[in-house]
């Protein structure tokens, strides 16, 4: 019921901000699950003893989600470049004990690469402009979350209905290989149903073939997610979000997706 109720809440909301003109408020959204999901990543990272630098990595994240939103990639580039010199030059100066500054470095580096830089792709398709299709950026970014969404919902009621070889039984038990293609099957219908309502640009041909994309994209990269976990003996990321744990949770297939959209706009609708 948590789940639901939950659900409820937030889709209404996120909708509202992919479809208003402005794309501030779909930004703001896409921030504060960047700030919040890089604060759980952080957690787990010191579960496992490394401590990373929390605020060099959040305000460097702000500093990509910036560039993403004004597509100034040169800032994004120079953030990621002055955050290893920052990184490294603390650990120079303040660390004591040096055995502890290879995993914290690299765990400060890798969380911004992880969840700021892949979640920031999402910022550059809401800011699309000057594209003969109307309204294109809020089209894609609906057609992004009702695959995703539609990938969730079949891959856990065929996997509950059906499942009985495990997928990956050393990362995520519960996994199932039905409940995979149960995925990629809802994957492609919702691909489908875009074409057919909201979305008649989008090729078939196109959205199969990104439906299915992203669908393998999206469970591998909510394996990797769980991999986390799992070396941090950790159940959930966080419990923020009420049925759904933390941030981390809702965002792993999400981040692992963000680049995909961003590319298929740029190579196919461009």
């Amino acid at each position: 019921m948590a789940r639901i109720i939950s659900a409820v809440i937030f889709l209404p909301v996120l909708i509202a901000a992919i479809r208003v003109e402005s794309p501030v408020y779909f930004s703001a959204l896409v921030a504060i699950a960047v700030v919040l999901g890089l604060i759980e990543y952080y957690a787990l990272a010191e579960r496992v003893g490394a401590r990373a630098g929390r605020a060099q990595g959040l305000l460097a994240s702000a500093a990509i989600l910036t560039g993403f939103y004004y597509g100034r990639f040169d800032l994004i580039a120079a953030t990621l470049a002055a955050l290893v010199i920052v990184e490294l030059t603390a650990h120079l100066f303040l660390t004591q004990d040096l055995r502890g500054a290879v995993t914290a470095s690299a765990a400060s580096l890798f969380g911004v690469l992880y969840v700021a830089l892949l979640g920031g792709y999402l910022i550059a398709v809401r800011v699309i402009e000057g594209s003969a299709i109307h309204r294109l950026s809020a089209k894609l970014l609906l057609l992004f979350f009702l695959i995703v969404f539609a990938g969730d919902t079949g891959a856990y009621y065929v996997g509950r209905t059906l499942g009985s070889h495990k997928l990956a039984p050393r990362i995520s038990p519960g996994k199932t290989i039905e409940g995979a293609f149960g995925g990629l099957i809802a994957n492609v219908v919702a691909a489908l149903v875009a074409h057919y309502t909201f979305f008649p640009e989008l090729q078939i041909t196109q959205g199969v073939l990104l439906a299915l994309v992203m669908g393998v994209v999206g469970q591998i990269g909510d394996l990797c997610e769980s991999m986390l976990k799992r070396g941090a003996q950790a159940k959930d990321s966080g419990q923020i979000i009420p049925g759904h744990g933390g941030v981390l949770d809702r965002l792993d297939s999400l981040l692992f997706n963000a680049p995909v959209l961003y590319y298929f706009y740029f190579f196919f609708l461009r």
